[in-house]
């Protein structure tokens, strides 16, 4: 008797687990908006996050992992992905944030007709064109790929609001340097400086300006 009690209970105990349903459903992710960032170079980033919920274990934002490349300190794309299992091994499918960190320069990019005059020691004049781009690495910085009239020299500049400033910067090889310091005024469209330059000839006063093509 007891044998065959015995049975009936383990006929009822395997229809009772071939009758539990089985938990092949994954988490859902869902990102905290938005979807992307434009955030500013060299600024704190503060990642909006994601939640994750699943049909068996409920809310297991908890349990996401994190894979998060910015840069904030290089122009660039870069992504923040979120991840999630649930208990029973079934992952969601990941979501993406794109993040484009950029340079509030950037507007100033462009090709530039200069005129440049030397007003000290002698006089003179020229012309040629500069292309400036926004750097990759400090915020409200431009470059100038062509800098007085030598395409050999790139000068960098800061901006502060419609100020810029040339900073002390030495460029060129070792026999052809040139010491640049200077400053002037800048807006989207025209570049005015006044600057010195120092090198094997002595130091000379320039004036130059930049109109955007």
């Amino acid at each position: 008797m007891t044998k065959y009690l015995s049975g009936i209970l383990i006929v009822i105990v395997a229809i009772a687990f071939s009758c539990r349903k089985v938990d092949d459903t994954p988490p859902i992710i869902n990102m905290n908006p938005p979807d992307s960032i434009y955030h500013v170079l060299n600024e704190l980033y503060a990642d909006p996050g994601a939640t994750a919920t699943d049909e068996a274990d409920g809310n297991i934002t908890n349990n996401i992992y994190i894979k998060n490349d910015v840069d904030i300190n290089k122009v660039g794309e870069y992504t923040v992905v979120y991840t999630v299992v649930d208990k029973q091994g079934n992952e969601a499918a990941p979501a993406t944030r794109w993040v484009f960190i950029y340079n509030q320069a950037w507007n100033y990019a462009g090709y530039y007709s200069v005129s440049e005059t030397q007003v000290f020691p002698a006089t003179e004049s020229r012309e040629f064109e500069s292309k400036i781009i926004a750097d990759s690495t400090v915020n409200f910085r431009i470059n100038f790929s062509d800098f007085a009239g030598d395409t050999t020299k790139i000068v960098y500049g800061d901006i502060f609001d419609t100020v810029i400033i040339i900073p002390f910067q030495i460029v060129g090889n070792d026999t052809l340097q040139a010491a640049y310091q200077g400053s002037g005024s800048i807006n989207d469209s025209v570049i005015s400086l006044q600057y010195t330059k120092k090198d094997t000839l002595g130091t000379s006063l320039w004036n130059a300006e930049f109109i955007k093509k």
